[in-house]
């Protein structure tokens, strides 16, 4: 808790994800013991990070989400073309299965594909490591990106809405804004777990979520109850750094060590790749070259949006790259159907 309080006093992007992460990666580096949170805690932690990657396609019109149609689908093909063949190193290289693999380098959100890895029984430790040197090596770098692309001009540093965008206030934030959001959270949960069984959908506690928040946005809920705040987001974030964290022991790290070459150079593609999507975006669109490449960056939403704020270009920026969460999501979830069904097409 102290290390999260300093990370985000000193505006580091997911802070109280990374604090748990760091500090129980620590520990089960250390004592070499794996930590896993029960699914009692895993289940209700999914519902918020589901309502908060919706809740900003809420605010949205139709007619703006509709001029972002042609860079969200230039966006959606080349990321997916990029992980795509990451993956393919990496499983053809004997470094993981191939559903492990695309989970790896799926660029939608580290903390949604470590839900999916646990919940498709692949191999966590192997996703958390990729995802999380991915997210890593993406805001490290972005700085230096954003000014390239900025033409050298002065965008602000991004650290106090880094901050801010990760957490508003965690420790006194308003009452009535966080009773909403507990509220529609305890809604959303109880329907999903009574609706779970029959949608038959893979990781309902994320997806149904998501289809759920949307339709409370859509038929009036207020929007800053849609946006869990306060210890409540904490308990999300710390949750899933648990997860991630406790899972990197030092038996992991060994494994996977001759596996790092391949994964960094994985996660450099990724990077190229997304440098190539604004390329394209910005020559097929009226879409500024800066504000092609926040919406296409692989990771680090928190850390982009806080950029895309200083620049000004933050509704294209949150339409893509929320658009394109929840279609690695969903493609993620899919993912041994989809694998399995081409695997049968190609031998037969």
């Amino acid at each position: 808790m102290a290390l999260g309080a300093v990370c985000t006093e000193l505006g580091v992007p997911a802070s109280w994800i990374f604090a748990f992460l760091v500090s129980f990666g620590a520990y089960a580096i250390l004592s070499d013991r794996q930590t896993t949170p029960p699914t009692r805690l895993m289940q209700p932690a999914q519902v918020v990070i589901a309502m908060v990657c919706v809740a900003p396609l809420v605010e949205l019109d139709g007619a703006t989400v509709a001029g972002y149609v042609t860079p969200t689908v230039l966006a959606l093909v080349v990321t997916l073309a990029v992980c795509a063949a990451a993956a393919f190193f990496l499983h053809r290289s004997g470094a993981a299965s191939a559903v492990s693999s695309l989970l790896a380098t799926l660029a939608g959100g580290a903390s949604g594909m470590t839900v999916l890895a646990a919940e498709l029984k692949e191999d966590v430790r192997f996703v958390v490591l990729t995802q999380y040197l991915r997210l890593s090596l993406v805001v490290l770098t972005l700085p230096a990106f954003v000014h390239l692309f900025a033409g050298g001009g002065d965008t602000g540093s991004g650290e106090d809405t880094a901050g801010d965008a990760d957490s508003v206030a965690w420790w006194f934030p308003e009452p009535r804004s966080v009773l909403g959001a507990l509220v529609v959270w305890g809604v959303v949960w109880l329907l999903v777990r009574l609706t779970r069984r029959v949608a038959k959908l893979p990781v309902p506690y994320l997806l149904l979520s998501m289809l759920l928040t949307w339709v409370a946005g859509t038929v009036g809920v207020p929007d800053q109850w849609l946006r869990p705040e306060g210890l409540l987001l904490v308990f999300a974030y710390a949750v899933i750094g648990v997860q991630a964290g406790g899972t990197l022991t030092k038996s992991a790290l060994r494994q996977f060590s001759h596996s790092l070459p391949l994964i960094l150079t994985a996660v450099a593609s990724m990077i190229v790749g997304a440098i190539v999507a604004a390329l394209l975006i910005a020559h097929f669109s009226d879409v500024p070259l800066l504000d092609a490449y926040l919406a296409t960056v692989p990771g680090g939403i928190y850390a982009v949006l806080a950029f895309a704020h200083e620049a000004g270009s933050e509704p294209i920026v949150t339409v893509v790259q929320v658009m394109r969460t929840l279609a690695m999501l969903v493609i993620g979830a899919y993912l041994p159907t989809i694998i399995g069904w081409w695997g049968k097409r190609r031998r037969n």
